[in-house]
């Protein structure tokens, strides 16, 4: 099993966009091994925080810090909402390309062997040698977030990962999710609008408030122990934590 340790601090960190305030004093510490879910409000730069999180975004103010140092040392992976899959490459060849880059070396065959793997659970086996063109959007989306899991990287970041799929899907990708970041437990950080999905997936959820952004609450999840979803979906610590964020978001 290989992890990530890195921590990334983010102290008073704001953010403009043609002269409009996106992101206002956030402050923050997120810890390597963790997963958090980035949760609010429209307007509330939850898009905007993952893209600083990922450097595609300058700040105005404030610092941010990973493991101590700058970000640009880091190996980060983003999965984008719109998938960020290129036309003149199959699945296999998107997902093999996101290892070695990575890697930055050649594949060796256990790195294959991984990439196999992941492609039979996440059930894209059949879908191979298709093309981007050729692939509906929940499948866009599998592909996608299954690229993100076969990189090695200090920073997993994922936008709205499954929202694309069907409910059976979801769960079952949301399931894998879990088991992969067991394997390579990195720090990571996903935006979802699903409440009981930022509660199931994340060991924190930090709550934004819009316009600008702020960070209004962080939540600790009921469920530290990522194992198996199923025990957790019907429960009533589930629906009691989910009703306070969700009262939390209204205001």
């Amino acid at each position: 099993m290989s992890t990530s340790n890195k921590t990334m601090t983010l102290d008073n960190v704001s953010v403009k966009i043609e002269e409009k305030q996106i992101l206002e004093a956030i402050n923050c510490q997120l810890e390597g091994q963790k997963i958090y879910a980035l949760i609010g409000p429209s307007g509330a730069g939850k898009t905007t925080l993952l893209q600083v999180l990922a450097g595609l975004q300058e700040v105005i103010s404030g610092k941010i810090t990973f493991a101590g140092q700058s970000p640009k040392e880091a190996v980060i992976s983003l999965v984008p909402q719109d998938y960020g899959l290129l036309p003149w490459q199959t699945v296999k060849q998107a997902i093999l390309a996101g290892r070695q880059i990575s890697l930055g070396k050649q594949l060796t065959a256990a790195d294959k062997t991984v990439v196999d793997e992941l492609l039979a659970r996440m059930e894209l086996t059949q879908l191979i040698d298709s093309y981007p063109n050729q692939l509906s959007g929940g499948q866009k989306q599998r592909v996608a977030i299954t690229r993100g899991l076969a990189t090695q990287s200090d920073l997993l970041l994922l936008d709205e990962p499954f929202s694309a799929l069907d409910a059976f899907t979801r769960e079952k990708a949301q399931q894998l999710f879990l088991e992969s970041w067991q394997q390579v437990k990195r720090l990571t950080v996903f935006v979802t609008h699903d409440i009981e999905e930022a509660l199931l997936l994340a060991h924190e959820v930090i709550i934004l408030e819009a316009n600008p952004g702020r960070i209004k609450k962080i939540v600790p999840s009921p469920f530290q122990d990522k194992t198996r979803l199923s025990d957790y979906r019907q429960t009533e610590q589930l629906f009691t934590t989910s009703l306070a964020i969700r009262k939390e978001i209204a205001g």
